[in-house]
């Protein structure tokens, strides 16, 4: 996209890639979101938990992503001993393997688990996971109320992120205009980089005589390197 150089043209690409990729492309985020926060507290939790259960957790983990025949079972015995951060961070990845396999209900009530056992680390994570899982069985309004539970601040971004999938899967497409703005917004306050698939779900909804998105995330990724720059100095 980067040869456009004619905004109406590159607008109506977005449109139509948009279009045809927006719900594989929130399916990939759920089955991936599991794996991503369960490795990455894993490493962080290391150095200060129970080697042991460290290292069956990630085991069990492993097996889940490769889909081993005793996984599942070997995985949902682990998180029934485990009402703590290990039985959790595993629960979000046996929410990814269930929705990998169209399983949403038995994704859902792994995710709950982690939102109940996970604690104010974990918990936020699963909330996100949460309201994916319910847009893809179209259960808006209880998405909508998941979401709404997340307090974070830190998870401001990703709330107004999903917010937008949301109402633009409901047809709101002026609430998911705005929701994608204010998630933009919050990254160029926070001065992080805005991610590519924000960028077109914006676009997408660009509204006449706004700034597109990858004009501001193109203005904030000199920002920040300007910032960087200068901190060497």
């Amino acid at each position: 996209m980067d040869v456009l150089t004619d905004d109406h043209e590159r607008e109506q690409v977005v449109r139509k890639w948009w279009s045809e990729n927006w719900k594989s492309l929130t399916l990939g985020i759920v089955i991936a979101i599991g794996g991503m926060v369960g490795y990455g507290m894993y490493q962080n939790y290391q150095r200060d938990t129970a080697q042991k259960y460290a290292y069956e957790m990630n085991t069990l983990k492993n097996a889940l992503n490769v889909k081993q025949a005793s996984a599942e079972e070997s995985a949902k015995k682990f998180i029934a001993e485990h009402k703590d951060i290990y039985g959790s961070l595993l629960s979000l990845d046996m929410a990814s393997f269930y929705a990998s396999e169209g399983k949403y209900d038995e994704a859902v009530t792994q995710v709950k688990f982690a939102k109940d056992n996970g604690g104010e680390l974990v918990a936020p994570n699963a909330y996100l996971a949460e309201a994916h899982l319910l847009l893809q069985q179209k259960k808006y309004e209880d998405a909508i109320k998941v979401v709404e539970g997340i307090t974070a601040s830190a998870y401001t971004i990703e709330k107004n992120e999903i917010l937008g999938d949301i109402y633009y899967s409901m047809g709101e497409k002026d609430k998911a205009h705005y929701a994608y703005l204010n998630a933009i917004t919050e990254c160029e306050s926070k001065k992080i980089a805005i991610n590519p698939l924000l960028q077109m779900k914006a676009d997408n909804l660009i509204k006449e005589g706004e700034n597109p998105a990858y004009k501001r995330a193109q203005a904030l990724t000199n920002e920040i390197a300007r910032s960087a720059s200068e901190i060497k100095r």
